[in-house]
């Protein structure tokens, strides 16, 4: 057997990609938000509230707006097929380097919480990579920020070691008013005096940010390991779930496929069932199967728990029940006794399930049925709806000696009944009411004229409506079965040639007659004349076995009776008709029996053909 594979995407893949995905969004809303923070600290600077000289606003001006457009741009990136890349995380990360080193050379004071801001998104990630290579990336950025902003941005005096006003050239010059030439004069002049800016920027600077940098990066990357094991701990078990997702849905599969999935819908036969499972696997079943020609079985259960367990225990009891009832052909009360029997033995899980067994004569709609603690089932009778209230046994599985009762309901042309399972009445609502027997005999009551193929959804839909998006508690589970005496048959059985035979032609013959309302006078003198033929073929057609094929068909006017067999050719016609007022010494031997069959059908008719005897009787009806 091949394996089964999943068509969907792999796990671990899948959750990866979200991850990253996630985290792109998360930056991207980071990216929105420093703009709007930079939208707020341009306004400051423009109504004064932050003092600067007017080189720094400029510098603002000039470059606030561009990394305003440039963090802006990234809300496009937010429902394109592009935050779905595996390489677009580096491109997020890298604008927003690049935006924190540019606010670093304008306002190299107050870097140290952007740069950690870097390493703080990196992480989002999970992969301490992608941290590292970002803290790599600010160590560079950051030194080159500082010597920029010595020269370009905001003046800082810490750095620069002036305060107010710097003299260069023996001229005082206002600190926020001097250029990139004065400014590289002044650090010059310092240096040839001894005091050396460039290194003690690096020393007091440079230093102490990259440490602090270091310290958050290092935490970051503890943190990323730890979402990364989290990460993969949640992957191991997600391809946990999907295996057992999968072997849940083979499973469902093979549940599905104990359960009748086709449904007569003719003038002799009218079922329809569902089952709609709570989880992936219920615990309900219902099937309906013949035992005879003329004797159909219809079983509904629900065992007790849900999921897998449930559903093992379930696929147990339908196939006892159905290989008892066929095999045994018993009344139903003893089917189910032998089957709680069987259920009892090892049930170390303590499982029980409720079950509901009829068998329906197709003939007399006789309906003999027994109760293993399942709901009662709505019958529809004689112009109304109700209960069929009965007695109601034991659970299956409870107890090993346990008797039930078989109780029995004649049916007429067009009843119909209506079993189901306690997922039905106990569906409830947002205000936890319960859909109830009430309801259910009102819906019947209601919908009773609809085709069991359209009242069993049209339950199912009502359900949907009372439960308000309630999510299913229970398995819901129903069969319908309307009774109609089939009006046309066409049947055959082939049996051995043999006269112990017998009383299984007769039975077979019997059950169909009846369906076709024959007098039992009728079906007496119909079945002497098929015993006359099949006994002759018995005793004459074969040197040793052989087998007889009796076929049955019926128009408006007659039934027909087919014998075929494949003995020695022989044509019982061509024998004329024996004396019957003639005394028995007078009277030849045989030709009898054809003689009756003659004069109780009104037609019997022989030809040889393709190898086989084939004798036929008419019988037309008398109205």
């Amino acid at each position: 057997m091949a394996p089964i594979r999943s068509h969907r995407p792999q796990i671990d893949i899948e959750i990866l990609r979200k991850n990253e995905i996630d985290a792109n969004k998360a930056l991207i809303r980071g990216s929105l938000f420093t703009a709007a923070v930079l939208v707020i600290l341009l306004i400051c600077y423009a109504t004064g509230a932050f003092k600067a000289s007017p080189r720094v606003l400029l510098n603002n001006y000039i470059f606030f707006p561009i990394i305003i457009v440039v963090l802006g741009t990234t809300f496009f990136y937010h429902n394109t097929r592009f935050i779905a890349k595996p390489g677009f995380k580096y491109f997020l990360l890298s604008q927003y380097v690049i935006v924190i080193f540019s606010l670093n050379v304008l306002l190299p004071k107050h870097a140290v919480l952007g740069w950690a801001i870097c390493i703080v998104v990196a992480s989002l990630y999970f992969n301490p990579k992608v941290t590292m290579v970002t803290f790599g990336s600010v160590a560079v950025l950051m030194i080159l920020g500082i010597y920029l902003g010595m020269f370009y941005g905001e003046w800082d005096a810490n750095i620069m070691n002036a305060n107010d006003f710097i003299t260069l050239d023996g001229a005082q010059i206002p600190v926020g008013e001097t250029t990139f030439a004065q400014r590289v004069a002044w650090l010059s002049s310092l240096r040839a005096n001894g005091n050396n800016r460039y290194l003690l920027a690096f020393l007091y600077y440079y230093l102490p940010r990259l440490l602090i940098i270091a310290i958050v990066t290092f935490i970051s990357s503890a943190l990323a390991n730890r979402a990364a094991r989290v990460l993969k701990d949640e992957i191991n078990i997600a391809k946990t779930n999907e295996k057992m997702q999968g072997e849940l849905e083979v499973a469902r599969s093979i549940q599905a496929s104990v359960l009748p999935t086709t449904f007569p819908n003719n003038d002799k036969e009218r079922v329809y069932g569902m089952m709609d499972p709570a989880k992936e696997v219920g615990g309900d079943f219902y099937d309906y199967f013949y035992i005879d020609d003329t004797h159909i079985a219809f079983v509904i259960g629900d065992v007790s728990g849900k999921g897998v367990p449930a559903a093992l225990f379930m696929m147990k009891t339908e196939t006892l029940v159905k290989s008892l009832a066929t095999s045994l052909r018993a009344d139903t009360a003893t089917i189910l006794e032998r089957c709680n029997t069987a259920l009892c033995t090892n049930n170390e899980a303590s499982m029980f399930v409720t079950c509901w067994l009829g068998i329906l004569d197709t003939v007399t709609g006789e309906l003999r049925y027994a109760n293993a603690g399942h709901n009662d089932p709505l019958l529809y009778s004689g112009g109304k709806t109700y209960y069929l209230k009965g007695f109601h046994g034991m659970v299956l599985g409870g107890f090993r000696t346990v008797k039930y009762r078989e109780e029995s309901v004649r049916l007429q042309q067009g009843d119909k009944f209506i079993l189901y399972t306690d997922g039905v009445t106990e569906a409830h609502n947002a205000q936890n009411e319960l859909f109830g027997e009430r309801r259910l005999l009102e819906f019947a009551s209601n919908h009773i004229q609809d085709g069991a193929d359209q009242f069993v959804p049209h339950l199912r839909e009502e359900l949907t409506r009372f439960s308000e998006g309630i999510e299913q508690f229970d398995d819901i589970t129903m069969l319908m079965v309307e009774f109609h005496k089939g009006a046309n048959i066409a049947s055959s059985r082939i049996f051995k040639a043999d006269t112990s035979e017998l009383n299984n032609l007769f039975n077979y013959s019997s059950s169909l007659l009846e369906i076709l309302n024959f007098s039992k006078r009728d079906i007496t003198m119909i079945n002497t004349a098929l015993e006359e033929v099949f006994v002759n073929v018995a005793k004459y057609a074969y040197q040793g076995e052989g087998a007889v094929e009796v076929s049955l068909s019926n128009d408006q006017d007659s039934i027909r009776f087919v014998f075929k067999d494949e003995g020695t050719p022989f044509n019982p016609l061509e024998n004329p008709d024996p004396k019957i007022t003639a005394s028995s010494d007078e009277r030849e031997i045989g030709g009898l029996g054809i003689y009756m069959a003659k004069t109780i059908m009104d037609e019997v008719l022989y030809e040889y053909t393709d190898h086989h005897n084939v004798l036929t009787l008419v019988k037309r009806r008398k109205y």
